[in-house]
């Protein structure tokens, strides 16, 4: 009898054979960049293939969480946390197409200096993708080895700051393949000017005074203006922000956020001339609105008015300039305009049962054809008013209104 494939043999020569060792060296990298990046090093224990596997890492992520020794001394773990990412980035070989650092929350050492040394780091190594979630307290400026990252296809920044003499307009500038930007947290003393036509996600978040966009193929586009605790209205904060130039520049976008006090920057004359710039693709609409008052309520009437696919509105609702007196807005706006024939679902957040945020409610359920639901968050509304408001005539037989 034949012994030699028996199968003792092959469970034994299974069994000797190092699978995992033997795995191409793009599969190793993928298991590593998905480890907590600590991990990821003390693979170098499992043999020799595997010493220096961690030092080749195409993506990498820096989290302050994954350091915490739990003896609550943050000072500690925060000196521990940057002496592994610079040790890291020293023995690390070969390019780093990914590099994401998230310390929101923690209070870290100097991480302004460490990031002008990181980022050198990374513009010499082919980086095509940037994350910087960083606490508010370590803000920091754009290191002006950024702008030498020409591969760079997506950014995101937290809590950076713009200054003269650093300017976002020359990062964009000089990374022609930049397809998304994202600005969380953001304080700018100066001018922001960003001209592309690569650009297709634009996020803008927190003090800025000015901003010019030429963005013309954009098909996502946040915005939100953020004023200082004791600033009142938009005009303290001297922000220039053209926003009628801004959406009537806007051709491809998808979906538009316009939240914080950003509404307050329309200009009159672009409600009275109101350009007929059709939005074919845009299907998602997220306002921060007043819907009592009438400068914001012509605005997103210009909106909904000119998407013609428009499927899903989100409102963010809110009192401000209530010395504005109340007007019959959207009563006055004829219920077969088909403002909202396409409209599937809507949010209404912080809903109080105003005049006019009834109004707009009544509006839309007696012209949205195939609405399916609209969500509402109350704040504290009588119980009369939540029957009244389940009540409604509705058009679409499927409208469901559930209230949050």
């Amino acid at each position: 009898m034949d012994h030699e494939f028996s199968p003792a043999k092959t469970c034994k020569s299974v069994a000797d054979e190092d699978i995992i060792t033997n795995l191409p060296e793009a599969l190793k990298d993928k298991i590593l960049c998905c480890l907590p990046i600590k991990y990821a090093v003390r693979t170098c224990l499992l043999s020799r293939s595997w010493r220096y596997t961690w030092a080749s890492m195409t993506e990498l992520m820096f989290r302050r969480s994954d350091f915490a020794s739990g003896n609550g001394n943050e000072k500690d773990d925060a000196c521990r946390f940057l002496k592994f990412t610079d040790m890291f980035l020293s023995l690390h070989n070969g390019p780093i197409l990914k590099f994401g650092l998230n310390t929101q929350g923690i209070e870290m050492l100097s991480t302004g200096g460490h990031i002008y040394r990181w980022m050198l780091k990374l513009s010499r190594n082919g980086i095509k993708e940037i994350h910087l979630r960083t606490s508010v307290l370590d803000r920091y400026k754009i290191p002006s080895c950024f702008f030498s990252c020409d591969r760079l296809e997506h950014v995101y920044l937290r809590a950076c700051i713009l200054t003269r003499g650093n300017s976002l307009e020359d990062l964009v500038a000089s990374c022609p393949n930049l397809e998304q930007l994202h600005l969380s947290k953001l304080i700018s003393m100066n001018h922001i000017n960003i001209h592309s036509t690569k650009l297709k996600m634009l996020t803008i978040e927190g003090h800025f005074q000015h901003l010019n966009l030429h963005t013309p193929y954009l098909t996502s586009a946040v915005i939100k203006l953020n004023l200082k605790p004791d600033t009142n209205d938009a005009l303290t904060a001297r922000c220039n922000f053209n926003l009628s130039q801004f959406i009537a520049s806007l051709s491809d976008v998808e979906n538009i956020r316009l939240h914080g006090r950003i509404l307050e920057c329309v200009e009159h004359e672009f409600l009275i001339r109101k350009p007929q710039k059709l939005f074919n693709r845009l299907t998602d609409i997220s306002l921060e609105i007043n819907l009592g008052n009438p400068k914001e309520a012509n605005l997103a009437l210009f909106l909904f008015s000119n998407a013609s696919d428009l499927r899903f509105i989100c409102l963010k609702l809110n009192s401000r300039n209530s010395v504005v007196p109340p007007v019959h807005f959207w009563e006055s706006i004829d219920s077969h305009v088909c403002l909202f024939q396409n409209v599937h679902a809507v949010g209404m957040i912080n809903f109080t049962g105003s005049f006019a945020e009834l109004g707009f409610l009544k509006l839309l359920l007696e012209d949205a054809p195939v609405l399916r639901k609209v969500k509402i968050r109350n704040k504290g509304l009588d119980r009369n008013v939540l029957k009244n408001l389940l009540k409604m005539r509705r058009t679409s037989k499927e409208a469901e209104i559930v209230i949050l």
